[in-house]
């Protein structure tokens, strides 16, 4: 009688990423002193910078490294500011990690997709923003949003306590179901921003997305 041998071998997975994780984020640059590009990314990190306005982008590594975040996510030369056609006045951006790799780089997460989408279901019209159709000029409008949520109840909750924290005329709902999102807004410049951003911080609300119209 023959045994069979069932030899089971083990097996190992090995992660094809790379030390660095991908990550993304949209804010506002700060205008350097110097030639430094300053973040809270370890020294040498590769970053894609890009205009969201515009769109125009160009990479860069750090050179310097911040000791804790704040309202700005990073520091730029001015010679990045004048590449990208970034405005002093409102130096939004989109702020994308780039893997280790030489000749890998690494494409938008899926988060920031759905983001994308959600960003344009959201009806700004409603809280007052002037259609692009309309013929008077306005400067552009800072918006915060948290969101969207699944639950109405999580909405809810976030929008109970910036009642209490932030001025009232500035809150507004976007609910639809399962697609509950707050927003912040509309704040001229970013002087308010900052003032909002202290707000926030005071009370661990810093996970919103930006959107400037």
């Amino acid at each position: 009688m023959l045994r069979r041998i069932i030899v089971v071998l083990p097996i190992f997975f090995f992660s094809c990423t790379s030390n660095y994780t991908v990550y993304e984020k949209k804010g506002f640059a700060k205008v350097g002193n110097n030639n430094k590009i300053i973040s809270t990314f370890p020294k040498g990190t590769l970053l894609r910078i890009t205009n969201v306005k515009t769109k125009d982008s160009t990479v860069v590594a750090t050179n310097g490294k911040l000791k804790k975040s704040g309202s700005r996510i990073i520091t730029l030369p001015i010679a990045v500011f004048e590449e990208i056609n970034l405005k002093k006045t409102l130096p939004f951006i989109h702020l994308q990690t780039l893997r280790k790799n030489k000749i890998f780089i690494a494409k938008k997460a899926k988060t920031f997709d759905e983001e994308k989408k959600v960003s344009k279901k959201v009806a700004l019209e409603t809280i007052g923003v002037l259609s692009l159709k309309e013929k008077k000029i306005m400067n552009d409008k800072i918006y915060l949003i948290f969101g969207p949520f699944y639950y109405e109840s999580f909405a809810k909750q976030i929008y109970k306590v910036l009642n209490k924290k932030i001025d009232k005329s500035l809150i507004f709902k976007d609910y639809k179901v399962k697609n509950y999102t707050i927003l912040i807004g509309p704040l001229n410049n970013l002087k308010e921003f900052d003032k909002i951003y202290l707000k926030l911080g005071k009370i661990g609300l810093i996970g919103f997305d930006i959107k400037v119209q």
